[in-house]
């Protein structure tokens, strides 16, 4: 079976649009926002940015063929060093697929397959299911109606930051995202500490008093010591989101961060929260085992699959 990428026929456009907005609220957004009406402005902003009705800028979305004809299609886009698949369907052999779509990267010049993918969709659970990917990071979510509300570990209170706790959670939290920066984007230094500050400047742009967020100290309930914090955002109707569970280095190994993250779980019922959601670098494996562990399950995933570069033609000598 031959298989081979053309360009998608624009008269299909409108109607993959529309498809793959549905795709996005039902896998993607309804698991984090459990609520479909705000799970489905989510899903057409979401679409509208990569995807405008006008046509796409900046990502491409080719017809998959085989030699029986049409056998639909990836919706793929460059970034830096990567060619990112953001999502496909397609009944092609998947061994053929991931083949194909590696020969697209190394045309391109890209070191590395990037699926960015929902993991409900059917196609990219196919590709990843050939192997030699690596988790680069989880969007995980918690359906607090179904979670066991345990309280293990040293028991820990959460209290509204000052502006002292916040400015030295903030001076710790932007240095450690920007080492995960590094460690994950291979960039120096400088560069990864621009671009830690900058998405907490985006998030946060008036501090602790940022509109919709919510931060916490995370204290330990006997010694009554400040260990870390907590930063949720409340996204109504019904859920929140929480971009960071973090503890003090000293404080580390000692079943704080469970009891932190059973901690927010309980606030979070108390605020009319259905739906807990988190993300988490690849690499962290003791977070990512911790939260499997508390009944999250992963709703996203990028995965990574380095691409080697074409051989050398020889030529005669």
């Amino acid at each position: 079976m031959t298989v081979q990428l053309l360009p998608f026929p624009a008269a299909d456009y409108a109607a993959w649009r529309a498809a793959q907005v549905e795709r996005r609220r039902r896998w993607q957004f309804t698991p984090l926002w459990a609520d479909d009406a705000a799970a489905t402005a989510q899903a057409r902003e979401a679409v509208d940015e990569l995807a405008p009705a006008e046509g796409l800028s900046g990502t491409q979305l080719l017809r998959v063929l085989d030699s029986d004809g049409d056998d639909g299609w990836v919706w793929l886009m460059r970034q830096e060093r990567d060619l990112l698949v953001l999502d496909a369907e397609s009944d092609a052999p998947p061994d053929r697929l991931l083949a194909l779509l590696e020969a697209h990267a190394r045309a391109a010049s890209a070191t590395a397959l990037i699926l960015d993918r929902m993991v409900a969709a059917p196609t990219t659970a196919a590709l990843a299911a050939q192997g030699g990917f690596t988790v680069v990071s989880q969007t995980m979510a918690l359906d607090l109606a179904d979670a066991v509300d345990t309280e293990d570990g040293p028991p820990v209170t959460l209290r509204p930051m000052t502006d002292a706790s916040f400015a030295a959670y903030l001076d710790a939290a932007v240095d450690e995202y920007a080492r995960e920066i590094r460690s994950t984007d291979h960039v120096a230094w400088g560069e990864a500490l621009d671009h830690s500050r900058k998405d907490y400047e985006d998030l946060l742009p008036q501090g602790r008093a940022s509109a919709g967020h919510v931060l916490l100290d995370v204290v330990e309930s006997q010694a009554g010591a400040r260990v870390g914090a907590l930063w949720l955002e409340v996204r109504p109707p019904s859920a929140a989101f929480a971009y960071d569970v973090y503890l003090q280095p000293d404080w580390r190994g000692r079943g704080l961060g469970r009891a932190a993250v059973g901690a927010a779980a309980r606030w979070c019922r108390g605020e009319g929260v259905r739906v807990l959601g988190l993300s988490v670098f690849g690499r962290n494996a003791a977070a990512r085992a911790l939260y499997d562990s508390l009944g999250f399950t992963v709703v996203v995933e990028a995965l990574r699959r380095p691409v080697e570069p074409a051989p050398p033609v020889a030529g005669p000598r």
